[in-house]
């Protein structure tokens, strides 16, 4: 543990005290972690291939809530499902559940359904070995231990998440991380279910009441580094420089997030003073940060107003630029908050 490694470890402790002392102070604070939560199921999903904007998913929710039939792209169903995934954990260690191998695989079948290749075994580890191939043509592809010993090496990596660990909790998370994904328990999945587990793992350790954080959009961002330096720990016992690199990604995302928190409650009480009033295009404009993607519907049923007044509501928030419609139909509009979707759709630098 050098001052470089210490450094690191301070620096994202700060970076994670920050977002999660702010982010329950605000009142749209549900709001808020689902968005982030959103954003973490789009960025994990698009590691592993997926293509898709956290419009679609805002948009596929809000046509649930109407009870309309929606049609579902692969891509975007491993995003639901990774969404869903993500707040099973969350609701299961708040009901005081710990981490463990069947809360692992019960998530697992969460990420999988309905997704599931041919041959996939879903909700338990592997039965047969496989290869990993290297994003440099040049290197052999990476050999996960085999299926027979999965069992053995999981459970061994569950004793040592509840154990504690030997080191700081965030080294230890770095770790666990490391002896998931080289593990390679699951026939698919494995990245998506060991994103999941770092967040659930920071919860566990108190440094995370809610799901506030979205690693996966640093490792999306530096996918080869990631890959490369887990490489390097299996070839090379290269653990410092893992170590470093993922927390940095810790730091990095915690900071993402309580700097798009601070913006969201900045635009909010612009939007308190410039609509103060009780007119409905006032309390929409108020309101925006808990409705982002919604219909003339939803407006109507949430202020108890006539739909011509929804629409005359919509309309002066369109011409201030507050909102855009989105799907260029003559019926069945949909609307999003432009501010709010700049802030949340900002790509991570």
């Amino acid at each position: 543990m050098d001052d470089e490694l210490a450094s690191s470890v301070a620096d994202a402790m700060f970076q994670l005290g920050r977002i999660d002392g702010i982010s329950p102070t605000v009142d749209f604070s549900p709001v808020l972690y689902t968005s982030l939560l959103r954003l973490e199921a789009v960025e994990t999903a698009e590691i592993e291939g997926a293509d898709v904007d956290v419009d679609e998913v805002y948009a596929y929710h809000t046509r649930s809530r109407s009870q309309e039939t929606v049609d579902v792209s692969r891509d975007l169903q491993e995003v639901l499902n990774a969404e869903r995934a993500l707040n099973e954990g969350f609701d299961a260690m708040r009901d005081g559940e710990s981490i463990t191998l069947s809360l692992l695989q019960s998530l697992h079948e969460t990420l999988l359904e309905g997704v599931r290749n041919e041959g996939d075994v879903v909700g338990t580890w592997r039965e047969s070995d496989v290869h990993i191939p290297s994003p440099r043509g040049s290197q052999p592809p990476f050999v996960p231990p085999p299926h027979g010993n999965v069992p053995e090496l999981m459970d061994s990596l569950e004793a040592y998440i509840q154990m504690g660990g030997q080191h700081h909790p965030l080294i230890d998370l770095a770790i666990a991380h490391y002896q998931f994904e080289t593990i390679h328990p699951c026939s698919d999945g494995n990245g998506r279910l060991g994103r999941i587990l770092i967040v659930l793992q920071l919860h566990d350790a108190g440094d995370l009441s809610d799901p506030y954080l979205y690693p996966s959009a640093y490792f999306n961002r530096n996918k080869q580094a990631y890959v490369e330096k887990m490489r390097a720990v299996s070839e090379a016992g290269n653990w410092r420089d893992w170590i470093l690199f993922f927390l940095d990604g810790i730091e990095a995302q915690a900071r993402d997030s309580y700097e798009r928190t601070f913006e969201l409650i900045e635009l909010r009480r612009d939007y308190e003073t410039r609509y103060p009033h009780s007119k409905t295009s006032h309390k929409l404009a108020r309101s925006l940060f808990d409705l982002p993607y919604f219909t003339a519907n939803e407006v109507q049923s949430r202020f108890d107003v006539s739909r011509q007044t929804a629409y005359n509501a919509i309309e002066e928030l369109e011409a201030d630029g507050l909102i855009v419609e989105t799907t260029e139909k003559q019926r069945n509009q949909e609307y999003k908050a432009v501010d709010v979707f700049d802030i949340l759709e900002r790509p991570t630098v």
